[in-house]
């Protein structure tokens, strides 16, 4: 019955005639870089509805005064036809609409890209920027406008943590075995470099965990010729599972390359250890002088490369909100790569409710984002959170069962700022941009 709401509130914005079908997308501008959007084709398939007969070989993206804008498909089964599992992109420079009509339409493929195999892996060339991606499907940006070396790594990775063969349901226990594994140690299925197309490149594999056996990382990665990445990482479970980390990550973003990296995202709304010293984010990072106020906001910015003196664990933070982006920006080189949230993410006020739920941690120089559960003795070293997860880890870890999905989807962007403020306020402006996108309403 939500389903069916669902699909009901989203033909809503839908023009639907004899003869053609519309299907608005709905996107706030406020910079002249045009905004990356994926949809798979199973979505767009739900939104039309399987009661409307419509020629799916007549797809095109116009814009606001009738202009067909360059899009591509990506065939990802590898069918030879449109089909559900296939993924549409574009680029939007302001508010379009998907035309479905009676008439076939073809549109010229101009690659935006080369792609050469390589020793070292698929080496994907754009006008300024280079991707190169291993045999699991990882995406390295081996140059960004002319600098050569690791810009970022391993886009589409993920840690994985838990308890091996875990007899959990049956008796109660967890186990000895607990290990902690990176796709890097995946078995790999399949791995595809699609060709290119008008605005990009799409990275499909799909991973087996020979450890979590029953556990599956499928991982669509497109990079886009203006230096835009969207990752979408779904974790599909076979067999149950007893985890305590789920996390996709990005590895050394601009650190290799930049001695004075700096790492810049806004000031967290909620941070364990401020809690724990009875203060607030802000004074949690003031302390550290690494507060900024700039136009009437609040933003954390310290070497991205210093551990920054953690209350206690060796991250430079953890058990933190996810905000609406962050960034590793090197002002010496003035170039950055910034990871940004599709949508403001929830801070509960319950919380064990915040805590089983989605954080940040910057450790090791990596982006981990997702699901860490272990609870360590800490909790109830301070008075301010003694009684939090006073059950300890035990009743932290995460069960899934065979047909569980968990999806991760997450826009990261290569951009060139003259300064930290610059920087930000690209940022804010970009992110404004995602935030704003919406299709069918």
């Amino acid at each position: 019955m939500k389903r069916l709401l669902i699909l009901f509130i989203l033909l809503i914005g839908i023009v639907l005639t004899a003869e053609v079908v519309e299907i608005p997308l709905n996107i706030t501008k406020a910079t002249d870089d045009p905004v990356p959007i994926t949809i798979d084709l199973k979505d767009l398939l739900d939104i039309v509805g399987f009661d409307v007969d419509v020629n799916w070989n007549s797809l095109k993206i116009v814009d606001g005064e009738g202009n067909v804008v360059q899009f591509q498909i990506d065939d990802l089964d590898k069918n030879g036809k449109l089909s559900s599992d296939d993924i549409l992109m574009t680029l939007l420079e302001g508010p379009a609409k998907i035309v479905l009509s009676e008439d076939d339409f073809t549109q010229e493929i101009n690659p935006c890209a080369t792609i050469e195999d390589t020793e070292d892996g698929i080496l994907i060339t754009f006008d300024n920027f280079k991707a190169l991606v291993n045999r699991s499907g990882l995406v390295r940006i081996v140059e960004f406008m002319g600098n050569e070396g690791t810009i970022v790594d391993e886009i589409g990775t993920a840690r994985v943590a838990g308890w091996v063969g875990s007899t959990y349901y049956v008796d109660g226990n967890y186990g000895n075995s607990h290990q902690e594994k990176t796709s890097g140690d995946f078995i790999v299925e399949n791995m595809e470099v699609n060709p290119a197309g008008n605005v990009g490149v799409t990275v499909y594999s799909k991973l087996r965990s020979p450890q979590f056996v029953g556990l599956n990382q499928i991982i669509k990665t497109t990079i886009f010729k203006n230096g835009y990445i969207v990752a979408d990482t779904t974790f599909e479970f076979e067999n149950y599972q007893d985890l305590m980390k789920l996390q996709p990550m990005i590895t050394r973003p601009i650190t290799d390359i930049s001695d004075d990296s700096v790492h810049i995202l806004p000031t967290f709304r909620r941070l364990l250890w401020a809690d724990q010293l009875n203060s607030t984010p802000w004074e949690y990072w003031s302390d550290r002088g690494a507060s900024l106020k700039l136009n009437d906001k609040l933003f954390t910015v310290f070497p991205a490369t210093d551990a920054m003196k953690p209350l206690w664990w060796g991250a430079t933070y953890i058990y933190a909100s996810e905000e609406n982006w962050r960034s590793n920006y090197s002002p010496s080189m003035k170039i950055g790569i910034a990871e940004i949230l599709p949508e403001n993410p929830l801070v509960y006020a319950d919380y064990e409710k915040w805590i089983r739920g989605p954080q940040w941690i910057y450790e090791s120089r990596e982006f981990r984002d997702g699901y860490f559960m272990w609870i360590p003795g800490e909790f109830q070293a301070y008075p301010s959170t003694e009684g939090i997860a006073a059950g300890g880890w035990e009743d932290y870890v995460m069960h899934f069962k065979a047909g569980d999905e968990v999806e991760f989807y997450r826009y990261f962007k290569l951009f060139h700022s003259e300064g930290i403020t610059e920087a930000i306020n690209t940022i804010e402006e970009l992110t404004h941009e995602i935030q704003s996108y919406s299709i069918g309403e």
